[in-house]
């Protein structure tokens, strides 16, 4: 498993090297100005959408595919396209339902910015909601390889996407400016999906075809398609809880001076980049895994020994690389950053808040391996009670920092409370979980068996 985790880091790492000098583009090309504010306050909201999907519905949609792949492999494929379909419609009209809320949610974010600022987010946020249909096929289609055991298509398709978001910036923004990133975040999911839809190895049953006549794939199929959305509402709910990082900083950030969301979007960047691909492939391999170790009474020790060296290892991964970046990204933004619009003003003002981020990227880099095991055992719904008490206690520690200290220190302490309750709690329900659903003893202090794990 850590070998083919070590070849997924890798994917990761050209995905992440390509974020990166995505990142550099922008900066340069369009500043810290008040377009990319605006556009960084608009993507926020659709990022979380899209990225909660890519880390959710696989976990929601995997077991339940994988299980019908083995009861009844000749429907499988079928019912993975009706899934797809009645899931693209979903999310269409939810995507509709946002056009209307946009500006509401605007308003609430970032009402400090002013009228004209809001609006302006508003009006991109509209266009950009329309990625989740999208991100839902190109996560559907990658469930396809994840359940074969194909662990590279997907990040592959990641890659190519990310790559794409970038030609597309750079040729566009002569011509349509800062809309040349609102058109890049919709289509460059177009792209992934070309990747992932190999019509030649998904063939539907003789009786059926992608445009059948009566419109079979197009059928709502409720009782399955209930099944899923009550296993994935709670893993909506934890990650978008957990993770929405972003709208947090930047909602703070409308109260700073034009250009600090810039400057907090290149850290975040760094940080996140650095620390979630150092441990990307670890936890990619590491839920499959469980799920079939849990399945198995006789491999209950094996489960437990895993996820104790996931979690050892993560922590000690994460740690290194987030001091390792806060000490190299000084040289990094001065050297790659600083030209075209982006000044050495805005790059000593990025570098100043480097240290209120370290302890943040320890977290973001370690804690998908402490939700995993809970995502095995099937308690999601725990999960993400944990996750929105974090999301809470963050949000009002922050908010309390920010009237007393400013909003940087808020931001700082309302992201440190926040993961490090979310991490904390995961850790806690694993323990009690661990203990009532394994059929595993620790054995006695005078066993013979001293290579066996012996439980805490």
């Amino acid at each position: 498993m850590f070998s083919k985790s070590i070849f997924v880091s890798i994917i990761f790492i050209f995905n992440a090297l390509i974020q990166l000098v995505s990142q550099i583009a922008i900066t340069r090309i369009f500043g810290a100005k008040l377009d990319l504010d605006i556009f960084l306050a608009a993507v926020a909201i659709p990022t979380l959408i899209v990225s909660t999907v890519y880390a959710t519905l696989n976990d929601a949609f995997l077991p339940i595919y994988g299980q019908k792949k083995v009861k009844d492999p000749k429907n499988a494929t079928t019912y993975l396209f009706q899934t797809l379909t009645n899931l693209v419609g979903l999310s269409f009209l939810i995507a509709l339902i946002m056009n209307f809320l946009s500006l509401p949610i605007s308003k609430a974010l970032y009402a400090s910015r002013g009228g004209e600022f809001v609006s302006a987010v508003a009006v991109q946020m509209n266009y950009m909601f329309y990625s989740m249909p999208l991100a839902i096929v190109a996560t559907i289609l990658g469930v396809h390889y994840y359940s074969k055991k194909k662990f590279y298509r997907f990040p592959f398709a990641q890659l190519v996407g990310n790559a794409t978001n970038l030609l597309m910036i750079i040729l566009l923004q002569p011509l349509i400016g800062i809309w040349s990133m609102v058109f890049a975040f919709v289509a460059n999911l177009f792209f992934q999906i070309t990747i992932l839809f190999p019509l030649k190895k998904l063939s539907l049953p003789n009786n059926y075809s992608l445009i059948s006549n009566n419109f079979y794939l197009l059928t709502p199929n409720l009782s399955s398609l209930l099944k899923l959305l009550f296993s994935w509402f709670p893993l909506i709910l934890a990650y978008s809880a957990f993770r929405s990082e972003t709208v947090f900083v930047r909602a703070f950030a409308s109260s700073l001076p034009t250009g600090y969301m810039v400057y907090l979007n290149l850290i975040l960047k760094m940080f996140t980049l650095t620390t979630g691909v150092a441990t990307i492939g670890l936890q990619v391999l590491l839920l499959p895994h469980l799920v079939e170790y849990f399945a198995d009474v006789r491999h209950h020790p094996k489960a437990i020994l895993l996820v104790n060296q996931s979690k050892l290892i993560a922590l000690i991964v994460s740690t290194i690389i987030a001091f390792i970046t806060m000490l190299t990204a000084p040289i990094l933004i001065n050297l790659l950053f600083v030209g075209g619009k982006f000044s050495a003003q805005d790059a000593k003002i990025t570098i100043s808040m480097l240290p209120l981020f370290v302890i943040p990227a320890i977290a973001w880099g370690s804690y998908g391996v402490f939700f995993q095991p809970i995502l095995a055992l099937k308690k999601s719904f725990h999960l993400a009670v944990v996750c929105t008490l974090s999301l809470g206690l963050g949000w009002l520690v922050g908010s309390v920092i920010k009237s007393l200290a400013g909003p940087l220190a808020g931001i700082s302490v309302g992201l440190i409370v926040w993961l490090g309750f979310g991490i904390i709690g995961a850790e806690f329900l694993w323990q009690i979980y661990k203990k009532k659903n394994l059929n595993y003893q620790a054995p006695p202090l005078s066993s013979p068996h001293i290579n066996e794990p012996i439980l805490p």
